[in-house]
């Protein structure tokens, strides 16, 4: 029975490592820099991860895996960093290694956000030279003591945008080999190989992230060998703990189920039920999680809200001092105007006195002459007066400023746009000056105060009133402000 058993053993084993040499972990989710380094520091907490795994309880040389993660960020979240170290044993072989990563996190928006990761370790392979039973004890492979190991690199790249997340990393880059003995006519070597992962997630928020649904499918591939998928479904929530279950290609099922002990502290379970060929032989494997974060979480949430709000805030100031900035500047083109124009006013009342001092001049000149003079005068002086007529003349009496409530709603055709009550008042005694009858309101929206000439019902009659310049009755420019 015991041969027989181990027979079963081997050639299982055989079959995971020619599928893949990553130890296999049921709470991946809870510690994704382990296999990406990428994801180092990328939660923005610093973290202890620690998983123990057996598989196939009673078989004798029975796989068995540790595995300690240390993860953290500084630099204001955009520098992560994590410490991974694991021990894996099967019969006779145990292989163990530490890897340091660094990953830089890139905020592409406001949603958006790339990660890069490297990490640098070290593997070692390690026969259990005791244990094993030979024909013959002086063969030259049992010398020296097989214990070998090598350098290592792992690269990894993490996309996340809102709540979805895609993630690829390249364990084991460089696939060097490890050699346990010369003694024979060629080395005795172990290869690494190359390994590629794909993570993907998508994290749906229920009742404001108190509760988070997430769904989640892991790709794990080699040259030369068939990829195996894990597809699961976590649900995590934050004031009690998680469950979830999982399937894993040419291996089984797992079920999940974890508790939040304190909001810092989480204790996890994970049962592994095998539907391969040998599940019959194998039994069942258990993984035990316990995982600590440095840090309250409430504490941080509020502080991510409240930056959340901020950034909002400062967004909405920004468009508001845009929107503010091209008022003032159409105020400040509105007084421009309105001193050029004053200026013409008193220039052209200088040429009228000086029109007639020259009537009073040629009077005593000639009758004729007389006449011609204040003819001309008449007409220049008519024609400059006619520039500031302008009693708005064709519309319904409820359209006329002095007949609308100031700031009520409708669609109003405008001639000024003005930061200061003065500055808006001397528009208003300017145009009353002209015969045209104006009133003001202030806009509590941006605190603006708009000079008015007419009101409408519609947008389509005070834009036709702007367009065609009130009928041709009014050269200025205008506006049509909306107050709903």
């Amino acid at each position: 029975m015991k041969s027989n058993s181990l027979l079963v053993l081997a050639l299982a084993a055989s079959i995971s490592a020619a599928g893949q040499q990553l130890p296999l972990y049921s709470h991946l989710f809870f510690g994704q820099a382990m296999y990406n380094p990428s994801k180092s520091g990328a939660s923005g907490f610093s973290e202890l991860v620690t998983l123990h795994r057996q598989q196939w309880q009673g078989m004798e040389g029975a796989p068995e895996t540790s595995a300690l993660l240390f993860n953290g960020a500084t630099n204001k979240e955009r520098i992560g960093y994590s410490v991974y170290a694991f021990t894996d044993a099967t019969d006779i072989v145990r292989r163990s290694g530490v890897y340091g990563h660094y990953a830089y996190h890139a905020q592409l928006s406001e949603n958006a956000l790339l990660s890069f990761g490297l990490g640098a370790g070290y593997v070692n392979n390690t026969f259990d030279m005791a244990s094993i039973r030979v024909k013959n004890e002086g063969d030259p492979f049992l010398f020296p003591a097989n214990t070998n190991g090598t350098l290592d690199i792992n690269a990894g790249l993490n996309l996340k945008v809102e709540n979805f997340q895609l993630g690829l990393a390249a364990p084991q880059l460089l696939a060097p080999a490890i050699t346990y003995s010369n003694n024979y006519a060629g080395p005795v070597e172990f290869h690494l190989i190359r390994h590629y992962v794909v993570h993907t997630q998508y994290d749906l928020p229920i009742q404001k992230d108190r509760m988070v649904l997430t769904p989640l499918v892991v790709v794990r591939a080699a040259n030369h060998v068939t990829p195996q998928v894990d597809a699961g479904m976590m649900f995590n929530m934050a004031e009690y703990g998680y469950i979830g279950a999982q399937y894993r290609s040419n291996f089984g099922a797992s079920a999940l189920l974890g508790v939040h002990l304190t909001p810092l502290l989480t204790l996890g379970y994970a049962h592994d039920f095998s539907t391969n060929t040998f599940a019959s032989s194998l039994g069942m494997s258990n993984e035990f999680m316990l995982s600590y974060r440095f840090g309250d979480n409430k504490k941080n949430d509020r502080i991510e809200a409240e930056i959340k709000r901020l950034k909002d805030k400062q967004r909405q100031a920004d468009q508001n001092n845009e929107k503010l900035l091209n008022e003032k500047f159409e105020e400040f083109k509105e007084e421009l105007e309105a001193t050029n124009k004053r200026q013409l006013e008193v220039q052209t009342e200088q040429l009228k006195q000086a029109t007639l001092t020259l009537q009073e001049a040629g009077a005593q000149n000639g009758g004729v002459r007389n006449q011609v003079r204040q003819s001309s005068a008449n007409d220049v002086a008519s024609a400059f007066n006619s520039l500031d007529a302008g009693v708005i003349k064709g519309y319904s009496k409820e359209s006329y400023a002095s007949n609308v409530s100031p700031g009520s709603p409708g669609y109003y055709v405008t001639a000024g746009v003005y930061g200061e009550q003065e500055n808006a008042d001397r528009m208003v005694d300017k145009l009353k000056a002209q015969g045209i009858s104006s009133r003001t309101f202030r806009d509590p929206r941006n605190n603006m105060v708009y000079v008015y000439l007419l009101k409408f019902g519609s947008y389509e009659e005070a834009s036709t009133a702007r367009q065609s310049g009130l009928n041709g009755q009014y050269s200025g420019k205008l506006w049509v402000k909306v107050i709903q």
